[in-house]
């Protein structure tokens, strides 16, 4: 087994839903794992935009989700999304329209790729697949939940609290340009509280 198939395994073997019955399901989706992606840090990913389908697993680094405001002179944070991560093309896969949102690597990155053409094989002859599935995007869809709750936060500095604590994953990787965003204020209006307060970021 070569260290994709190990990666892939343990991510589904981490999922709360995950049980021995799934262990057939799983052996099938190992066995037809890609190769590895690799980008480097500042790249937008080529793979995630394009009109397709497939699954893609964040083996290493971090992803910005990104999409284009028309409100605002530059695109906007929609996500900033962890290693060991599974995702698709939302808007390709449920849609079946090109995607609004696109992806830059916040840092260098590995990805490993799942065909969807492999996805739709391996569902019909074992439908707990879609169970692995929905279990591993529950946690990307709890914390763009939280992180919009967040965003009702009138105070900036309280809105830099729930990030610390709440995701302090996240915060030890930020730069404040990308906690700004993430905070949903401008890079300016996050120097100005932290100025208020003399605190710092890190």
């Amino acid at each position: 087994m070569n260290s994709n198939q190990e990666a892939m395994r343990a991510y589904f073997e981490s999922l709360p839903v995950y049980t021995p019955a799934f262990k057939a399901t799983v052996d099938s989706v190992v066995g037809v794992v890609g190769e590895s992606v690799f980008k480097k840090k500042g790249q937008v990913v080529e793979e995630l935009t394009l009109h397709n389908k497939d699954f893609w697993f964040l083996k290493s680094g971090y992803l910005k989700e990104m999409y284009k405001n028309p409100f605002e002179k530059e695109d906007s944070l929609f996500n900033l999304i962890p290693p060991q991560s599974i995702f698709v093309n939302e808007d390709a896969l449920f849609n079946d329209s090109h995607p609004q949102h696109y992806f830059i690597t916040y840092s260098d990155v590995e990805f490993i790729r799942f065909k969807f053409e492999d996805f739709e094989r391996i569902n019909n002859e074992r439908p707990m697949l879609q169970l692995l599935y929905l279990s591993g995007t529950a946690e990307i869809q709890k914390n763009r939940r939280a992180r919009l709750l967040m965003l009702r936060m009138r105070n900036t500095l309280d809105r830099v609290q729930w990030v610390k604590s709440v995701r302090p994953d996240l915060y030890k990787r930020m730069d404040r340009s990308t906690l700004a965003q993430y905070i949903g204020v401008s890079r300016a209006g996050l120097y100005r509280a932290f100025e208020k307060s003399n605190g710092f970021q890190f």
